[in-house]
This record gives structure tokens, sequence and C-alpha cells, in this order.
């Protein structure tokens, strides 16, 4: 059965330099995972170390606030909606004078999933969330737009994407087999219809589904519902209840903030195919 709560019931860790850590996935909650899953939450003035083993990689994304990314030659300075993926091997740390709050997605042993990370840079790589494609379901008023992908980072080892719902709307029933998925709720409520039955969702909920659970979710209310979802590894089979309802994605030609997307991606489905221009 699917793990479904709220981040608020998992108690903070404090780490040395003050950053508090929640942490949402790991092997004692989901058996065998190669997921870690955190909420991050830097004060002012307090910072986190990364240290990634050789065989590990790590997505991230600014949720609040500001914060300085720094490496042993080089500093990136992050703003609420960059997105940057850290590979095998990174030394630096996280810093903010203004406080800051994060989520981290770390892939441990990802060399399994894709061996050629073990002879890849171990430079930062990062992008403006704000500034990336938008793409409107064929089915639904659903839009996504993709948090990680192989086009983005080179690597195959996870996938992801930000799904958002308008009011009223509902995807297809689905399930996936092949690898790992959860979601995490971003803002909004909504409905998820878990093997068919309904379980409600708002913001901070993380749900982790395991191969097969069927799924759909639904907005009810009169707000926004989004969340983020990610598959580890980042290729994946999707069955659905009703082939004609697989999802399709086009391009809406427009970023998140109104204006010319920064790239662009050619119609696709939503089937777990590692797609070049994705």
């Amino acid at each position: 059965m699917a793990e479904l709560f709220n981040h608020d019931s998992v108690k903070a860790v404090i780490l040395p330099g003050g950053a508090k850590r929640q942490r949402l996935i790991d092997n004692n909650r989901v058996k065998d995972s190669k997921c870690v899953f955190d909420r991050l939450t830097l004060d002012i003035d307090t910072t986190f170390d990364v240290n990634i083993p050789t065989t590990d990689i790590i997505w991230a994304q600014l949720l609040k606030g500001s914060a300085v990314l720094h490496s042993e030659h080089q500093k990136w300075a992050l703003a609420e909606s960059h997105i940057f993926f850290l590979q095998p091997g990174f030394n630096g740390k996280l810093s903010t004078s203004t406080g800051a709050v994060f989520i981290l997605l770390k892939v441990s042993n990802a060399l399994i999933f894709d061996p050629a990370l073990a002879t890849t840079s171990s430079e930062a790589q990062f992008f403006d969330l704000g500034s990336e494609p938008v793409l409107e379901s064929k089915h639904d008023e659903r839009t996504r737009v993709y948090v990680a992908t192989k086009k983005l980072f080179g690597t195959t080892a996870l996938a992801g994407e930000l799904v958002i719902f308008p009011a009223g709307s509902m995807s297809a029933n689905h399930h996936h087999t092949g690898a790992e998925h959860f979601q995490y709720i971003l803002r909004g409520e909504g409905t998820l219809f878990l093997n068919e039955t309904p379980h409600s969702l708002k913001s901070g909920d993380l749900v982790y589904k395991y191969d097969g659970e069927r799924h759909y979710c639904q907005n009810n209310g009169e707000e926004e519902f989004a969340f983020v979802e990610f598959f580890v590894p980042g290729k994946w089979e999707t069955v659905w209840a009703d082939p004609e309802r697989s999802c399709t994605w086009s391009p809406t030609g427009q970023n998140l903030r109104g204006g010319i997307a920064s790239r662009d991606i050619t119609v696709h489905t939503s089937d777990g195919t590692v797609y070049d221009d994705v």
C-alpha cells in the first residue's frame, strides 16, 4: 500500500551549520529504496554541507527564499524556482543570508541505473524552472513542466516533472511499473484516487506509490493544485486503464511566467519512454 503523509509529521533534525532536515523518504520508510528525499530548511546565516559520494547524485529545488551554492572554485546565486543537479563526487555547501527552503532528492548508487555517470564532470548544473516550456494535456486542462530529464541533466537515472491541475481538472487512471514513483504536493488541495479509493491531499503531503498501484488525481477546489513527481530510474512503463486516455503533451510555446519558452519540446506521450528533446 502507498505511503501517504505530510511533512509536518516528520521531526526535523538539526545538522552541523544549523540546517533543519526532514527526511521524507529513505530505505527505512521504503524497503530497498534508492531514493533519499529531504525537505531542508536554512534559517538566516545557516549553512549546509553538500558532499556527494562518487556513486550518488542529487536533484534539488529552492522552494522559498534565496541562497548561494558554493563549490571549491565557483558559486551560484539561487532564487525561488531555481533547480540544480549535482553529479557524483560534488563537494560544496549551501548558504543563505535570507533563509531558504529546499527539497532534495538523492539517488543512491545511481551508477546502477546509468554507469556513464562515473565519467561525468562533478560540477553543478542548474536552471530556472520559470523559463522552461509549459506543455498542455490533450485530454484535460492540466499543464506540465519538466524538472529532471536526460536532456536537462544528461542522465536517465531519474526523471521528474511539475504537474499543475487547474480548478476542476482530473487526470486519467493508470499505474506504473519499473521505477520508484512519488509525488510531493507544492500547493493547493486535491483528491488522490488510489486503487479507486479517494484520499485527500494538501500542500506538504508526500505520496509514494508502489509498482502496479492504480492512481489518478482531481482538483475539487477553486485554487490551483500542483505537485512535483519523480521516477527512479528515469525509464519506466505506464499502463492506462483506458488506452485512449493515455497522456499526450503538446507545447504551448510559453514558460511559467507567460513569456517565450527557453527551448522547444515536441508532442509526446507520458509513458516513461526517454525522449531526446525532452
